[in-house]
C-alpha cells in the first residue's frame, strides 16, 4: 500500500480490462514461446500445419521407444484440426483393438499347435499393417477435411421447399397461436411448396405405349418389360487432395461446371475462392511461402515477437478463407474476396469466439454489432502482409507479380485512423499530479519522459540504467541497444525504424531532478520493472497510460493519448526553431530519403545536443510535482490489485 512505501497517495489497486492478473506475474520464457494454448490432444504443431500423432501400444511393439505415427493435416484452423485429431484417434484406437484381437487368437491357436506358425512372420505381418496404417490414417483425414460442395439452383430450391413446408407445420402446431395469415391459407400454401418440391424430383422413366409396336419383331430385347435396366454407371471417384479441399467438377444435376458464367451474374470475389478452379502450376503453395517468409521475419524479429505471432496467425486466416493455392495463381480478385470478407471481421481479437471458425465468427457479426477492423488495420495488418508472403520469393520462382496494378475497394465501415490531438497544459499537468500521485514510477516517469524525449513508449519501457550515458560534458543522453536479456532470452527492443536506435537527448530537467543519476545506478536492470515481467510490457504499459489519463478525466476515442505528449514534444522543438533534421533525429525519425540529408553524421551533434537538453519548458505545464522526488520508493512500489483507495 501507499503507506508502506512513504508515497503521498494509495498505491493503485485497480486493475481494469486488459491486464489480468495472469499477466502481472512474470512468466518464464519457455512459457512465453509456447503461448497460452496448445496445439490440443494428439496434435503438435509446425509452423502453421498440424501434425496427428499417436503411439502404438506396447504390445503391438510400440511404446515410448518408438516413433508415434503421424498424419499430416495441411494448413487448417486450430478448431477443425482438433475435430479431425478426435476422428483419427478413434479410428486408430478400433485398428489397434482388432489387431490385439488378432494377435491374442493367434497366440492362442500357437499354444494348441506349437510350432505350426511361424513367428517371425507373424511379427512382419503386424508391423506392415501398422505401417500401412499411416495411408489409411492420411486418407481418412483428407476425405473428413473435404468441404461441401456448392448446392445446385435444384437443391437450392428443394431445401427451400422443405423449410416452406415446415415452417406451416410449425406455424399449425401452434394453433391459436400461430400466425392468421399461415394458418388460415395452411392448405394452398402447403400445396404451392409440394408443387415446388414435386419439380425438384426428377420423374422415372417410363416405355412410350406404343414401344412394342416400334420395335422390330426380330429384337425383343430392347421393349421386353421383363428385360432388367441397364445398370447404373459408377461415377468415379475424385482425387483428395491433403492441404485442399476438391471442388466439384461439374453439378451433377445439369451436368455444368457451377464456376463457368454461363448466365450467371455473380461477381468472381463472390465465390467461395478456396474451390475456384485455377491453372496447373508447379510453385509452392502459400502456406509453404509462409512458412518460409515468417521464418525470415522471425531472425529479424526474434523468436516469439508479437508481430511474427500476429503475422502467422493472419495467414493462417487467409488459408482458411480464401484457401491454399500454389502462390503464382491468385489475383487481384482474390484479394478483393479477402478486403470483402474481413468487412465483416471483429477489430477486438478479445470478442471473436476460439470455437468458432472464421466464416461462423463473420456470420455471426453481419449486422456489425462488433466493430469491424479499422482501415489502417486492414491495409498494413491484413491486405499487406498476404502481398508481402506473395511475393517474398517471386524473382526466385520467376514468376510474375499477380497484383501488379490490382485496385482494390474498401468497404466504408473499416474506420480511418485517427490522428493524436494535442493535449493541454492544463491536462498536461494534471497527468504529472496525478502520475506522481499513483505511487508507480511508470505512471511518474513515462508521461514526462514521453514529453520531453519525444521518443515512443515501447522504446520507454525498455530502457535499463546502462543505455543512459553522458555523451558530451554536461549532457546526457540515452540509447537502447536494440536487444535487451529478458528472462533469460535475448528478446528485440520494439523500436519502429533503425533511427529509432540512435542516441536522444535528455532534457536537463531530468538530471535536475535527480533522475539520470537514479536511473544510472540501476546497471543493466530495467528501469520498469513492474512493466517488463508482465508478459507483452509495451501494450500492458499502453493500457496504464490510458487508465491514468481516463483517472484526470481525458475521454478515451478523443485522440487525446500517451502520443499526443510525443508529438507536442516535436511542436515545441518546431516552435523553437530545432533544425529539422535534428528534430527528427531526436524523435528517432528517418532524416529523409534526398541525397543532402543523407550526408553528415547520423546522431546529433554536441552543440545540437545541448540545444536540445536546454530547450525552455512550456510555462503553462506544472513540473513541481517532480522536485523532491523518491525514485528509489517509486522504483520498489508494488501493483495491488482490487479498489484504489480514495
Amino acid at each position: 500500500m501507499a503507506g508502506n512505501h512513504g508515497v503521498s497517495r494509495g498505491v493503485s489497486s485497480r486493475v481494469s480490462r486488459g491486464v489480468s492478473l495472469e499477466e502481472a506475474r512474470k512468466r518464464p520464457a519457455s512459457e512465453a514461446r509456447k503461448g497460452a494454448r496448445g496445439a490440443g490432444p494428439y496434435l503438435v504443431r509446425s509452423g502453421s500445419v498440424y501434425l496427428f500423432q499417436i503411439r502404438v501400444p506396447q504390445a503391438l511393439g510400440g511404446g515410448r521407444g518408438t516413433r508415434p505415427l503421424r498424419v499430416s493435416l495441411g494448413a487448417c484452423s486450430q478448431r477443425e484440426a482438433r475435430h479431425l485429431a478426435a476422428l483419427l484417434a478413434a479410428q486408430a484406437r478400433l485398428r489397434f483393438e482388432r489387431m490385439l484381437m488378432d494377435k491374442d487368437s493367434r497366440d492362442g491357436v500357437e499354444e494348441d499347435h506349437a510350432g505350426v506358425h511361424d513367428d517371425v512372420g507373424a511379427d512382419l505381418k503386424a508391423l506392415l499393417k501398422i505401417a500401412g496404417m499411416g495411408g489409411e490414417l492420411r486418407l481418412a483425414a483428407d476425405i473428413a477435411s473435404q468441404a461441401v460442395p456448392p448446392m445446385s439452383a435444384q437443391e437450392q430450391a428443394r431445401a427451400q421447399a422443405w423449410r416452406g413446408l415446415v415452417g406451416i407445420g410449425r406455424e399449425v402446431a401452434k394453433g391459436a397461436e400461430g400466425n392468421p395469415i399461415i394458418t388460415d391459407n395452411a392448405g394452398v400454401l402447403s400445396s404451392q411448396y409440394a408443387d415446388r418440391l414435386r419439380d425438384t424430383v426428377s420423374p422415372l422413366v417410363r416405355p412410350e405405349p406404343d414401344a412394342a409396336a416400334s420395335t422390330p419383331s426380330g429384337d425383343r430385347t430392347a421393349a421386353s418389360p421383363l428385360q432388367a435396366p441397364p445398370a447404373p454407371v459408377q461415377a468415379p471417384v475424385p482425387a483428395v487432395s491433403s492441404l485442399a479441399a476438391p471442388r466439384a467438377e461439374t453439378d451433377h444435376e445439369t451436368g455444368q461446371d457451377p464456376f463457368e458464367d454461363d448466365d450467371n451474374d455473380a461477381a468472381g470475389y463472390d465465390l467461395d475462392r478456396r474451390h475456384v478452379r485455377r491453372r496447373a502450376s508447379r510453385k509452392p503453395k502459400f502456406s509453404r511461402m509462409a512458412e518460409r517468409y515468417l521464418a525470415a521475419y522471425s531472425t529479424k524479429a526474434g523468436e516469439g515477437n508479437k508481430d511474427v505471432r500476429i503475422a502467422r496467425a493472419r495467414c493462417e486466416l487467409f488459408v482458411e478463407v480464401i484457401g491454399d493455392h500454389p502462390v503464382d495463381t491468385y489475383n487481384g480478385t482474390d484479394l478483393q474476396a479477402w478486403v470483402n470478407f474481413l468487412k465483416y471481421w471483429p477489430g477486438d481479437n478479445n470478442q471473436r469466439n476460439p470455437e468458432w471458425t472464421a466464416r461462423e465468427i463473420i456470420e455471426d457479426n453481419q449486422d456489425l454489432h462488433l466493430a469491424p477492423v479499422a482501415y489502417k488495420t486492414l491495409v498494413d495488418g491484413y491486405v499487406n502482409t498476404v502481398k508481402r508472403v506473395i511475393r517474398w520469393e517471386m524473382t526466385k520462382l520467376e514468376f510474375s507479380d499477380p497484383f501488379a496494378g490490382v485496385r482494390l475497394f474498401y468497404p466504408a465501415t473499416a474506420a480511418p485512423p485517427k490522428p493524436a490531438q494535442p493535449l493541454s497544459a492544463e491536462k498536461i499537468s494534471a497527468i504529472f499530479r496525478e502520475g506522481v500521485a499513483g505511487g508507480m514510477l511508470d505512471e511518474a516517469m513515462l508521461p514526462l519522459l514521453g514529453q520531453l524525449t519525444g521518443r515512443r513508449l515501447g522504446l520507454l519501457v525498455h530502457l535499463t540504467g546502462n543505455d543512459l550515458r553522458e555523451k558530451y560534458p554536461g549532457v546526457w543522453v540515452a540509447q537502447t541497444e536494440g536487444i535487451v536479456l529478458l528472462d533469460g532470452v535475448w528478446t528485440r527492443v520494439p523500436y519502429k525504424t533503425q533511427a529509432s536506435t540512435t542516441f536522444f537527448v535528455l532534457h536537463e530537467f531530468l538530471h535536475e531532478i535527480g533522475f539520470v543519476e537514479w536511473a544510472m545506478s540501476k546497471g543493466d536492470g530495467f528501469l520498469f520493472p513492474q512493466l517488463m515481467g508482465l508478459h507483452d510490457p509495451s501494450k500492458s504499459a499502453s493500457q496504464y497510460m490510458r487508465r491514468l489519463f481516463e483517472r484526470v478525466g481525458i475521454e478515451s476515442g478523443k485522440g487525446e493519448v500517451f502520443h499526443s505528449l510525443r508529438g507536442g514534444q516535436i511542436e515545441d522543438m518546431r516552435d523553437a526553431k530545432v533544425n529539422g533534421r535534428d528534430s527528427r533525429l531526436q524523435a528517432g525519425h528517418a532524416v529523409g530519403d534526398d541525397e543532402h540529408s543523407q550526408y553528415g553524421f547520423m546522431s546529433l551533434t554536441e552543440k545540437r545536443a545541448r540545444e536540445l537538453a536546454r530547450l525552455p519548458l512550456n510555462p503553462e505545464i506544472d513540473y513541481s510535482p517532480y522536485r523532491g522526488l523518491d525514485f528509489e520508493t517509486l522504483y520498489q512500489a508494488k501493483r495491488t490489485y482490487g479498489r484504489r483507495p480514495k
